[in-house]
């Protein structure tokens, strides 16, 4: 895990509500992918967001990058607005946030080789001349550990790591703030993802990059994040120090997605916290706590109004007054 140092959000995130209009038989109807999401990030933190498939979390890092635009809420990047910033003011922005996806066959250029790749942002991004920049590619792939005979090599003659640490790389290029990591390991073989997380470790203790950490993998959220969202339906029902969300879960949510995630010591087991039903559909979101329909302690009120996150311990909060006023937990 990375050092923290406290001072202003590397990036910070504000009432953020994605949107989209659905045209059908029935008229027009609303999903509501991200609903008033709010959450910051410090430099050299990690923080990571988890939750199942559909729960709004690479919604998030494709409003904050502006792939696609946010419906409301405030994006400030240091002290720049991302989110009402004009499409010809973006450029300059992504000189501070960056953005590696989880597959890079598909998120490199086909017809680019590794010098081209990485020379397009320096161009683009950087006022370097041409000789600096051909210093600069080396000094990048020496980084992300790609050996310097690859340079001219067509993404197509990479291996699959060497093709995630290109797309690093390309991240690393106009030495940003903040690096969206989007499933960056999910894609690879296991025996490259430990190196690939040791790599971005590496690179965040010599370059203070600020990391949101987007993954279905809880294994590795442990190892990587300093505080860890946890994602339902667009919200966020928990937050906190990654190991006190993990060790003790306030959140009927969060205690089912630990509970299914797989154990890494042979013979180990655990108890199974098991939901009802299934996700309902972003059209069609409960009204009150959007767990209610599946939630093992739910009670009358739960339906009524949709619970704020509330304080579990400290820095540490979840979106369950059931759970936050029972014998346990309280306001520290």
């Amino acid at each position: 895990m990375s050092a923290v140092v406290d001072i202003r959000p590397a990036l910070e995130v504000t009432g953020l509500r994605k949107e989209y209009r659905l045209r059908g038989a029935g008229g027009h109807r609303t999903l509501t992918a991200v609903d008033g999401v709010s959450f910051e990030l410090r430099p050299g933190e990690t923080v990571a967001l988890v939750g199942e498939s559909g729960s709004g979390k690479s919604t998030i890092a494709r409003c904050i990058t502006r792939i696609t635009d946010p419906t409301s809420g405030s994006i400030l990047v240091g002290d720049r607005s991302m989110s009402s910033a004009r499409p010809r003011e973006l450029p300059e922005l992504y000189g501070s946030v960056q953005m590696v996806f989880q597959d890079p066959t598909s998120s490199l250029d086909p017809r680019k080789s590794v010098r081209a790749t990485l020379d397009e942002p320096l161009r683009l991004h950087t006022a370097l001349p041409r000789a600096e920049r051909v210093d600069r590619i080396r000094e990048l792939m020496a980084d992300v550990e790609l050996p310097e005979h690859l340079i001219d090599r067509m993404p197509r003659q990479l291996s699959g790591g060497q093709r995630q640490r290109l797309g690093i790389a390309r991240a690393l290029a106009v030495e940003p703030e903040v690096i969206l990591l989007d499933e960056p390991t999910a894609s690879l073989d296991v025996s490259i993802r430990g190196q690939i997380i040791a790599l971005l470790e590496r690179l965040q203790d010599e370059h203070g990059i600020a990391y949101l950490f987007i993954s279905h993998d809880l294994e590795v959220v442990r190892r990587i994040a300093d505080r860890v969202l946890v994602m339902y339906l667009g919200t966020i029902v928990e937050e906190g120090p990654v190991d006190a969300v993990f060790d003790s879960p306030a959140h009927p949510y969060t205690r089912s997605l630990l509970s299914a995630a797989p154990v890494a010591e042979y013979g180990r087991t655990k108890t199974r916290v098991k939901l009802a039903g299934e996700i309902p559909s972003p059209i069609d979101i409960p009204r009150g706590c959007r767990l209610v329909g599946r939630c093992p302690i739910a009670q009358e009120t739960c339906s009524v109004a949709s619970p704020p996150l509330l304080l579990v311990s400290d820095g540490h909060l979840a979106a369950c007054p059931v759970v936050v006023a029972a014998p346990g937990h309280g306001h520290d």
